[in-house]
């Protein structure tokens, strides 16, 4: 399984990483919205999906401030370059 995170993927990280530290308690998912400048809800969910996928946190369902960190955020040099990533992944049926 793949566990490097993109730059967006790493902001989402260091958020919840510095809100725990000020708050004691985990963020709503609203607040990483607002926090990370995330254009849509939805954006941040797909983002704390892949995050959970990696490994990095672990949610539980049903609770509004369920986010807890699993694992150290990484470092930025081991970032993967969103660039990159696309161009690994072409889109079927584009000309």
């Amino acid at each position: 399984m793949k566990r490097t995170v993109t730059r967006k993927q790493h902001a989402v990280l260091e958020f919840i990483q510095r809100y725990l530290g000020e708050h004691r308690r985990s963020p709503f998912i609203r607040e990483i919205q607002l926090g990370c400048q995330i254009a849509s809800y939805k954006s941040a969910v797909d983002r704390l999906n892949a995050l959970e996928r990696k490994g990095y946190i672990k949610r539980q369902p049903n609770k509004h401030r369920g986010i807890k960190l699993a694992r150290r955020v990484p470092p930025e040099s081991q970032l993967v370059k969103e660039t990159a990533a696309r161009e690994a992944s072409p889109v079927e049926g584009v000309l």
